[in-house]
């Protein structure tokens, strides 16, 4: 204690930042002060200190300070600290998920909507903050029936329509299947959708349907009208929680002996678009306000986007000259208040209620909806060895008869359970005589090739149907592209038994296992993918039905290839000038014929 108090004494009278630390070096505490001196000397008189300062000092063996230019900037400097250290005497939020945005350049040629969990000042729009992805994506998809906006990141290199387009959650600008200025309305439509802008979109919608129906396009104007219907029905569902229309969070809270929990609803325009919780282990002798405080300052501050109000539950210390702080980060007004209507009550009586049930939850789980695991999921984690549980698994298989139409397919797993919007078929391109080991090396090759040059996400684990040759030419795959720390496994059908490297013997699981189940149900789901894509290929090319998706060949000159040839393996191998012979073919449909054939076939 000596040595501390001639370090504390030394300290200026100046705003900064201060750590204490154990014998170890570990940082036991972070705390800022306007005054420095002033603020660190109460922790050395013993009559000042409440029970968990006490503590603290029994523990304190260092001090650390950092001198800051003002006290806003200490408290973004303590906010920062906090969350990269964890201090055990802090309160702080036990997770580290960091915020996801919808982002959207409105100066591209075709703008496209994607999720990041990067804010960046480049000019682009971001809404949010959303801090549950599986929420975020459910909500997507709903609103995506309505207004059709694109997800793709590269949209002028796509070479055909994707999933999303046939499944009528894109409108195709890629592949010009709508007009650009019409897809650019539908963008400015999803901007004031996420921006709670109600009244603005039906304006604008009504504004399209009225310029439609007096151009005499009343197919286009029954289209906005529905389209505004489907809105407006959606929207009633959501409910008004704001009558003023207002931008802004209420905050919740509920405890336990031992934790807190504060729940946040995001109200924009009006509307409740979203909530979530945040978690904090403390004891009672924390008083609420603290809590609140410790939110505040540590979620509000890091957020690049700010509401016009915080509704809080009750008062905090410097209410007022936090809600300055917010505006100066903010450039613009944000209001720290407490509810001063009926209607703010009942906000932040709403929010207590979902503060209680997702505390409970917590409590009664162990786990938030967020962390909870699949059995399968965790048990493949401990009897793998794996560093982390593979939320994330990819499984691989080949199907082909007689080397006829070979096709591989990527099947993905999240969390236990299977996620189609990430499936991906291939057609195999390797012409030698069939060969199981390199189909399924040309088919991971090029699945991962893919995901690096898009920058998607890698799995966790790679699960290959078959046994240890077919691993090792995934391994191989995989070490050509860099990515050879991949974690790879193969399950072989007969004795159902897991391989990898570090295991060459094996794994065999318990038969009724939830790790057993989970890869049996992943090798499963990729042979029924890839059997599906086989025959699929097999029934166009034995029908020629494969025709209809090439340009400028209708079902007469379809008819008429397919009488002349035979099959569309002979279409395939016809020159041009063999193609010219056929009624009704021109040699412009015969160049496109070809090239499609050339560029495009999925039978290559």
């Amino acid at each position: 204690m000596p040595e501390l108090a001639s370090l504390v004494q030394d300290l200026p009278i100046e705003p900064g930042v201060y750590l204490w630390k154990d014998e170890t070096g570990k940082v036991l505490y972070v705390g800022k002060s306007k005054a420095l001196r002033k603020r660190v000397s109460s922790y050395l008189r013993p009559k000042s200190r409440d029970r968990k300062t006490w503590e603290l000092m029994q523990r304190a063996c260092d001090l650390e300070t950092i001198v800051t230019r003002s006290e806003k900037e200490a408290l973004i400097v303590e906010a920062t600290l906090i969350k990269k250290h964890m201090p055990p005497y802090n309160i702080a939020l036990k997770d580290d998920k960091r915020n996801t945005w919808i982002r959207v350049d409105a100066r591209s040629t075709i703008p496209t909507f994607e999720v990041t969990r990067e804010f960046q000042q480049d000019g682009a729009q971001y809404f949010g903050p959303y801090r549950s992805s599986k929420r975020l994506e459910r909500f997507l998809d709903t609103v995506r029936k309505f207004i059709p906006i694109a997800m793709c990141k590269e949209p002028d290199k796509v070479r055909r329509a994707c999933m999303d387009y046939h499944l009528e959650r894109c409108s195709g600008p890629c592949k010009n299947h709508i007009p650009l200025e019409e897809y650019c309305s539908l963008v400015e439509q999803m901007c004031f959708f996420l921006d709670g802008e109600a009244k603005s979109l039906l304006n604008l919608l009504e504004y399209q349907m009225k310029k439609s129906s007096e151009a005499m396009d009343f197919e286009r104007a029954a289209e906005i009208r529905d389209r505004m219907t489907d809105i407006e029905i959606m929207m009633r569902k959501q409910g008004v929680y704001s009558p003023d229309g207002k931008n802004r969070d209420v905050l919740g809270i509920s405890r336990t002996e031992e934790a807190a929990l504060v729940e946040l609803l995001i109200i924009r325009g009006g509307r409740l678009i979203g909530q979530d919780n945040f978690y904090f282990e403390l004891d009672l002798d924390t008083p609420d306000d603290e809590v609140l405080l410790a939110f505040v300052e540590q979620y509000y501050f890091s957020l690049p986007q700010l509401p016009e109000e915080i509704l809080l539950p009750q008062k905090i210390k410097r209410m007022k000259l936090m809600s300055k702080w917010l505006s100066e980060t903010a450039s613009k007004e944000v209001l720290l208040t407490r509810a001063r209507t009926p209607e703010e009550d009942d906000l932040v009586e709403m929010a207590n209620a979902n503060a209680f049930r997702a505390l409970r939850k917590i409590l009664i789980l162990d786990e938030s909806e967020e962390e909870i695991v699949d059995n399968g999921v965790k048990e493949l984690k401990e009897v793998l060895g794996l560093s982390r549980a593979p939320m994330h698994i990819e499984g691989f298989d080949i199907a082909n008869i007689q080397g006829t139409d070979p096709t591989g397919s990527c099947v993905v797993f999240r969390n236990g359970e299977p996620y189609k919007k990430w499936y991906r078929m291939f057609k195999v391109r390797i012409k030698d005589t069939p060969d199981d080991y390199a189909m399924m090396r040309e088919v991971v090759y090029r699945r991962y090739q893919g995901v690096l040059n898009r920058g998607h996400t890698l799995p966790d684990l790679i699960l290959i149907d078959g046994g240890k040759g077919q691993l090792n030419v995934a391994i191989d795959a995989l070490k050509s592209l860099g990515l050879e720390y991949l974690h790879v496994a193969s399950l072989a059908k007969r004795d159902e038994i897991l391989f990898m490297r570090g295991f060459p013997e094996g794994v065999e699981l318990e038969r009724d296992s939830p790790a057993l189940r989970l890869v049996q149900r992943v090798r499963d789901e990729s042979h029924r993918f890839a059997q599906k894509y086989h025959h699929k290929l097999r029934e166009k090319r034995f029908s020629g039905s494969i025709l209809e998706e090439v340009p400028g060949i209708g079902s007469k000159r379809r008819a008429a290839l397919l009488k002349h040839f035979g099959s569309y393996d002979k279409v395939r191998e016809a020159s041009i000038d063999d193609i010219l012979s056929v009624d009704g073919m021109t040699e412009r449909s015969a160049q496109s014929l070809k090239d499609w054939i050339d560029k495009e076939d999925p039978l290559q």
